[in-house]
């Protein structure tokens, strides 16, 4: 019972992590790479206006790759402090 908790809290930090940086894409890229979506040239408004732009786009795609990847390195992080 105690491995399926770790399972789903895992499953959700990696899902919630994704998301973040599926929403902080856009703005990031944006900065380093210039291009359409430039927040140092447009604003911070423009930035956070961004980031559910951003989310909805790459959103699917990180969290898919972020369940695979993020679940079982959150698992082990959570395995090692007990």
């Amino acid at each position: 019972m105690k491995t399926l908790g770790r399972l789903i809290l895992s499953a959700a930090l990696a899902f919630a992590a994704s998301l973040i940086v599926a929403g902080l894409f856009l703005p990031v890229y944006g900065i380093f790479e210039g291009g359409t979506h430039d927040c140092l040239k447009d604003g911070l408004g423009t930035c956070f206006s961004m980031i559910p732009l951003s989310a909805l786009i790459y959103g699917p795609l990180f969290s898919i790759f972020g369940l695979l990847i993020g679940t079982p390195v959150f698992m082990t992080v959570l395995a090692w402090r007990d």
